[in-house]
C-alpha cells in the first residue's frame, strides 16, 4: 500500500467527507469544554461530556453539511455563469475558432479612468 498521499484523489466525496469530519471536530470541542464547565458546577461529568459532545457534533455535521451545499452550488452557479463562447449547435464551416492571443486580450480589464 502505497503511503504518498499528496495525490490523493479529490472527488466531490472526498471534499464532502472532509467537510463533515472537521465539522464534526469543530462541533465536538466547543461541545466538550462546555460540558467540562457545566460538569464543575453540576457534577456528574461523563454524562454532562457525552450531552454537550454529542450537542455539539451533531450541530458541527449541520453547519458543515449547510455549508458544503452552499460551496457546491456557488460553484456550479459560478460554471454555467462563466463568459464564453455560447454554442448554439449549429455548425459554421468557415468559422475561425479564436486563438489563444485573442482569448487573453478579450480577458483584459478596461482601463482605469
Amino acid at each position: 500500500m502505497s503511503t504518498d498521499f499528496s495525490h490523493a484523489a479529490r472527488t466531490p466525496q472526498d471534499q464532502e467527507f472532509t467537510y463533515y469530519a472537521i465539522g464534526m471536530v469543530a462541533g465536538a470541542v466547543p461541545g466538550i469544554v462546555v460540558g467540562f464547565l457545566v460538569a464543575a458546577l453540576a457534577g456528574h461529568a461523563a454524562m454532562w461530556l457525552s450531552v454537550f459532545g454529542g450537542v455539539g457534533t451533531i450541530s458541527g455535521l449541520v453547519v458543515a453539511s449547510l455549508l458544503f451545499r452552499r460551496r457546491r452550488a456557488a460553484a456550479r452557479h459560478g460554471e454555467t455563469s462563466a463568459p464564453g463562447p455560447v454554442d448554439s449547435g449549429a455548425v459554421d464551416s468557415g468559422a475561425v475558432s479564436p486563438g489563444p492571443a485573442d482569448d487573453a486580450a478579450s480577458q483584459t480589464s478596461p482601463p482605469r479612468r
